[in-house]
């Protein structure tokens, strides 16, 4: 949502928890994103995780304007995955920190969690495309739509870890309810199951109708 009158622009592409309405909006389910099948399909492999099939990949963002990420948070979540790693033995553990998350949490992550999964320093290439390569399950922290949108893109079973606000935001109880609805989304419990969805692909299904619209004005 630009904030501004909408007539100030030829198209204004705008996600549906923004709730912003007008004849030249084109309403997206999450956010837009630069990836394609071909760009996640020719990432190299990065890392050597075992059993790459099983493989779950809880991605971490960090505080915000509407989430804290406190040590009793990052703990409880450090407890939750312990719980899964015993219960799925023969899965393997991908813990990918974003730009957001804080060296402390990320020190913890890897004190708490080395031993039993692969846990990002920050300090090497990045393996989030390899995650979406290859993860069969998905963790998100839920301060991130963009994280949870990118993810979605897979079709692959995806799992909130849902942070208490410290600023309710109604945008972002508007995008967890669309993405629960619509089955793409789960709260995170301490099982992991499958289940099927359409991948999304917004920029592409956006990108055919701003075509259309242009070549027909």
């Amino acid at each position: 949502n630009p904030k501004v009158n909408p007539n100030n622009f030829d198209f204004v592409v705008a996600p549906n928890h923004d709730n912003f309405d007008g004849n030249n909006i084109l309403k997206t389910r999450g956010a837009i994103h630069q990836f394609t099948q071909k760009k996640i399909n020719n990432s190299e492999d990065i890392i050597n995780i075992p059993n790459k099939d099983n493989l779950v990949s809880i991605i971490i963002g960090g505080p915000n304007q509407h989430y804290n990420f406190s040590k009793k948070i990052i703990q409880n979540l450090i407890d939750r995955i312990k719980i899964l790693k015993n219960k799925y033995k023969n899965y393997s553990f991908c813990i990918v920190p974003s730009r957001r998350t804080d060296k402390y949490s990320v020190d913890l992550l890897t004190k708490e969690l080395s031993n039993i999964a692969f846990v990002w320093n920050k300090q090497t290439n990045n393996p989030y495309l390899f995650c979406l390569k290859f993860s069969k399950f998905f963790i998100v922290t839920s301060d991130s739509t963009s994280m949870i949108s990118e993810c979605a893109f897979t079709g692959r079973s995806i799992y909130v870890y849902h942070l208490p606000f410290k600023r309710i935001s109604s945008r972002i109880i508007n995008f967890h309810k669309e993405f629960e609805e619509q089955y793409i989304t789960r709260k995170l419990t301490d099982t992991l199951d499958i289940w099927e969805y359409s991948s999304l692909n917004e920029a592409k299904r956006i990108a055919g109708i701003l075509r259309s619209r242009i070549l027909n004005k």
